[in-house]
């Protein structure tokens, strides 16, 4: 890496990345299923140390009731100063099934893809966070 390139990206600590998550909405997604990546974007909210999102997709929803690592990449850019930033937060998708914390999720501003006849509430823990910013080059 050159000296240039070097200076011009900066790593992120974690407590700015859970900023940046926060004020984002759109991720994607990136999980395996039947041994292969897959890569899908959804809208999600932060609830307490969870991601939470909306799915009714057969392979996201196998791989949260096998409890499956996935992680969830979120970023924004300038194409005209090029600078940007990318979060990368990884940990355990799961089902939620707790009526009360359902009740409260409902309320949350989770828009989805398409119309879900019947959405399934999921959530990805955060367990390991990273994040990157793109400076401009001096």
């Amino acid at each position: 890496m050159s000296e240039v390139q070097a200076e011009s990206l900066e790593v992120i600590d974690e407590r700015r990345c859970r900023l940046l998550l926060g004020l984002a909405h759109l991720g994607r997604l990136g999980f395996t299923f039947r041994s292969l990546p897959v890569i899908l974007p959804v809208n999600y909210a932060l609830d307490e140390d969870q991601i939470v999102f909306r799915s009714e997709s057969g392979s996201i929803l196998s791989a949260a009731i096998a409890r499956d690592v996935a992680c969830l990449e979120v970023d924004d850019h300038d194409d005209l100063d090029h600078t940007g930033w990318s979060v990368l937060a990884t940990g355990r998708l799961g089902e939620i099934e707790d009526e009360a914390r359902l009740e409260r999720l409902r309320d949350l501003p989770l828009p989805t893809w398409r119309p879900m006849s019947r959405p399934h509430y999921l959530q990805l823990s955060l367990d390991l966070i990273s994040g990157r910013r793109l400076n401009p080059a001096r």
